[in-house]
């Protein structure tokens, strides 16, 4: 039975990637003068590609659409032409003069919701998008790019734009089931900021944050390239890392080339910078409990914290 974060991932998978603002999902729409003869609008609608057509009024400036719907019912004598009356009119007498415009900009949350707050026969149009030329989203396409953008939002940190906690764990779960008949293990690198509450204090939460989004984006750069790092606490990050086998007397320095990498990413780089402190811990080869492993690099990451030793050191 899937889990919550399971069917969450699904989704996101599901619908296509996560997009921020509605220009990055828009696609180019056709734009026509107000006085077009519905003739040549109906050999434009041919085409089954074409979703809508913007209509602008040269005058004033303003812009209308005509939709595929509103198109087919002008034709079919629903909005009171008729085919053969309706060949000789402008497209401005059938178009819609009250469209919903958004700029490309415009966020992809904002979009749909003012999209699904439309009422009536209009409700499910495409939305016009204001940008260098016109453009135009569906509206499913903007309610599945909304529910995207909601997955991305429950499984991330908002801060650090890192995956939070939920994430982490169930990409360890997820790459310890790879293991078994594998030569492959599964390594856990946690950081803590060793006096975070004194930083907050002393500076300010906006500097606290700004700390944080700095450590999270040195973390990820010093990492092997396809392990996940993840914020999974205040002051806390967490690399996972799927390392591939290699010979036994080389496996101790496997995962001291990638501790070394985050501990040297991490070193202080201002005076007022606080230091970070590294636990890590790793499977056997060809088998892991992900739970049981980010237990222990937690119990390590107390047990750290009473340490001594300098904050980043090399592994040993």
């Amino acid at each position: 039975m899937p889990n919550d974060v399971d069917l969450l991932v699904r989704t996101s998978r599901a619908v296509g990637g996560v997009h921020r603002s509605v220009g990055e999902i828009a696609v180019p729409v056709e734009v026509v003068d107000r006085d077009l003869p519905m003739s040549e609008v109906e050999v434009l609608f041919r085409s089954p590609h074409l979703p809508c057509l913007a209509v602008v009024d040269e005058q004033d400036g303003s812009i209308g659409m005509v939709s595929r719907s509103r198109f087919t019912d002008a034709q079919t004598g629903r909005l009171g032409y008729g085919r053969a009356v309706l060949a000789r009119r402008p497209v401005g007498e059938v178009a819609d003069w009250s469209p919903l415009v958004v700029d490309e900009r415009t966020g992809i949350v904002e979009s749909a919701t003012r999209a699904m707050e439309r009422s009536g026969e209009t409700r499910y149009d495409d939305v016009l998008v204001r940008s260098g030329t016109w453009g135009a989203v569906a509206t499913s396409d903007l309610v599945r790019a909304l529910v995207a953008a909601l997955s991305e939002r429950s499984l991330h940190d908002p801060l650090t734009r890192l995956p939070g906690r939920e994430l982490v764990l169930h990409t360890a779960r997820e790459w310890a089931r790879l293991l078994p008949g594998s030569t492959r293990r599964l390594l856990l690198v946690q950081a803590d900021v060793d006096g975070f509450a004194r930083v907050n204090a002393r500076f300010g939460g906006a500097a606290g944050d700004a700390l944080l989004r700095v450590l999270a984006d040195r973390f990820a750069d010093g990492v092997p390239t396809g392990a996940m790092v993840g914020r999974t606490g205040s002051d806390e990050l967490m690399a996972v890392v799927l390392l591939p086998g290699v010979p036994g007397a080389e496996a101790e320095e496997q995962v001291a080339r990638v501790v070394e990498g985050v501990g040297r990413a991490l070193l202080p780089q201002a005076p007022d910078e606080p230091p970070v402190r590294l636990t890590w811990v790793v499977s056997p080869v060809g088998a892991a409990d992900a739970d049981a492993l980010v237990q222990e690099a937690q119990r390590r990451m107390l047990a750290r914290k009473a340490d001594p030793l300098p904050a980043v050191a090399a592994p040993g």
